[in-house]
């Protein structure tokens, strides 16, 4: 089990337009990245690999809004979220055997 920090940021909050900013951000680059793959995965064309998308989303808008390591830790938890379907879609098939 993986343990998750809450942190509740109110909008008095001195830094909370900041904040949603780079949240944001940060959710737009998710998406343009994951739409990619998944794009990718569908029609095909194999899985992109984190080295690969980060060298494809060097480029893209919403990579350049963030700071570098901020957009590549995006990408690295986009491509670990990605490793982790497979191997779920890998335990269904073999849990469908089984039955």
């Amino acid at each position: 089990m993986q343990l998750a920090e809450r942190h509740i940021i109110k909008s008095s909050e001195h830094r909370f337009i900041e904040i949603d900013e780079l949240a944001f951000k940060s959710k737009n680059l998710y998406n343009a990245a994951n739409y990619v793959i998944r794009q990718s995965f569908v029609y095909g064309w194999g899985y992109i690999n984190y080295n690969e998308m980060n060298r494809l989303m060097k480029s893209h808008q919403a990579y350049k809004e963030l700071p570098a390591k901020v957009s590549q830790q995006i990408l690295m938890i986009l491509d670990k979220n990605w490793k982790s379907f497979f191997e779920a879609v890998k335990a269904y098939k073999i849990d469908l055997r089984v039955i």
